[in-house]
């Protein structure tokens, strides 16, 4: 059977969730799988072997060791391409992709491959996510994001980048669709694909719980010391908000799943993001964290309140604004540990992705 590449139109737009949604679903039709990152830039060492963060999460998921068929063909920490460029042999590199891909092959009925970044990363070293397909002859899946105008035209940019340097692709999924413009988007999108002669093998709406990491995944990100709420880390963030406005102000930004970032000194939004979660504890909470920025750790009665709110609450030593860019610049990929948000995205690309259509196509 062919491997299926999965390449994405930008970077976080959802490969790996669609990995795991279809390894999950060969799997459940009786077939052996495999994977690999063959490039990659978020690397770590295990055991002596070179892993990508998403290597590890999909080992972790399929219940395997951190082996070495997990190993990435062309690591790229810092610097490393600047090096290859030096004496660049692409026929090298990508001899080293076909070699781990064969490794798998010979062990498995079906191999999920998945691209680094966008289509056209590692194209510079001449392992573009066009280059990798050819090499092993995979069939190629390009995700998109959700929309109609802009999602449309990185379709059509990077399905010609692809075809044109003889990528064998076979079709989109269109990811993190809003629901309120599902009907909508899926119409619209399924005429331009006709368009542009690609095949639709889904239309993924968007899920809060994919894009809600957890108070502990943000304390993992902005630091600081954790003064309150140690058994409640797996609140799951939804909303986020800067409180530095006054206080009658800030009140009418809270809304389900809100953590709230304000400097250690305005006890006033402190106290109001405290009573909206307590106001809450029996419903769906409001406020599920609180980050106190400025290294300025409350006292008194504001202290006392902190400790029986149950809920957690970070001092961070940087300023507002530091905490705040840090979290809109952070895209919280899923972790091994997250198996909530790992079982939501087996069960949406299972329900919203043609399976048997693409191992149909796999297989000839």
């Amino acid at each position: 059977m062919r491997p299926l590449f999965i390449v994405g139109t930008q970077r976080d737009i959802g490969k790996t969730t669609t990995s795991i949604g279809l390894l999950n679903a060969f799997r459940e039709r009786g077939l052996s799988v495999g994977y690999s990152k063959p490039l990659g830039q978020r690397i770590k060492g295990s055991a002596g072997h070179v892993l990508h963060d998403d290597a590890m999460l999909i080992a972790s998921f399929l219940g395997r060791e951190f082996s070495q068929e997990l190993d990435m063909a062309i690591p790229l920490p810092s610097g490393r391409v600047e090096r290859e460029l030096e004496d660049l042999d692409s026929a090298d590199l990508r001899q080293r992709v076909r070699d781990v891909y064969d490794k798998l092959a010979s062990e498995y009925d079906v191999v999920v491959m998945e691209s680094m970044g966008h289509v056209a990363a590692g194209s510079c070293l001449g392992v573009s996510s066009a280059e990798v397909a050819t090499t092993v002859g995979a069939r190629t899946l390009l995700v998109s994001g959700g929309g109609i105008g802009r999602a449309l035209d990185e379709i059509a940019l990077c399905s010609t980048f692809l075809t044109a340097r003889g990528a064998d692709l076979v079709g989109v999924v269109m990811n993190k669709v809003w629901r309120e413009k599902y009907d909508r988007v899926k119409h619209a999108a399924g005429r331009g694909l006709d368009y542009f002669g690609l095949d639709s093998f889904g239309v993924v709406p968007f899920e809060d719980v994919l894009a809600s990491p957890t108070v502990h995944q943000v304390h993992g990100h902005v630091g600081g010391k954790l003064i309150a709420g140690e058994e409640y880390l797996e609140n799951r963030v939804k909303h986020t908000i800067v409180a530095a406005m006054e206080t009658e102000n800030m009140v009418r930004y809270i809304k389900q799943g809100t953590l709230v970032i304000t400097p250690g000194d305005r006890s006033d939004n402190i106290h109001a993001a405290l009573s909206a979660h307590m106001l809450e504890a029996k419903g769906p909470e409001t406020v599920v964290g609180l980050i106190l920025t400025g290294g300025i750790a409350p006292t008194g009665s504001v202290q006392r309140l902190i400790q029986d709110a149950r809920m957690p609450v970070i001092l961070a030593r940087e300023d507002t604004y530091q905490v705040a860019s840090t979290l809109r610049q952070t895209v919280f990929k899923i972790t091994p540990e997250d198996r909530e948000r790992i079982e939501r995205a087996i069960g949406i690309m299972g329900e919203y992705v043609d399976v048997d259509r693409l191992l149909e196509l796999m297989h000839s």
